[in-house]
């Protein structure tokens, strides 16, 4: 497999599972007010983007997980 192919394997993957986690979860640490104010933004934000770093790195090395077990490198 190409490294190209890789990266956009890995891109959606993390994509998919960053959108997936932090819609779960939000719920839990995040309470919806009546009128959201730049807290509540912040709070978001910084959820939603540490959910996207996490299933980075987590795609990522699924992908070189199997790929190495598969062609042995």
């Amino acid at each position: 497999m190409s490294k190209e192919a890789q990266k956009r394997i890995v891109a959606a993957a993390s994509t998919a599972l960053a959108a997936w986690a932090a819609s779960r979860l939000a719920s839990t640490f995040l309470d919806e007010p009546e009128e959201r104010g730049a807290r509540d933004d912040a709070k978001e934000a910084l959820l939603q983007g540490v959910f996207s770093v996490a299933a980075t790195i987590l795609a990522s090395w699924a992908i070189r997980h199997v790929l190495s077990k598969r062609w042995g490198a």
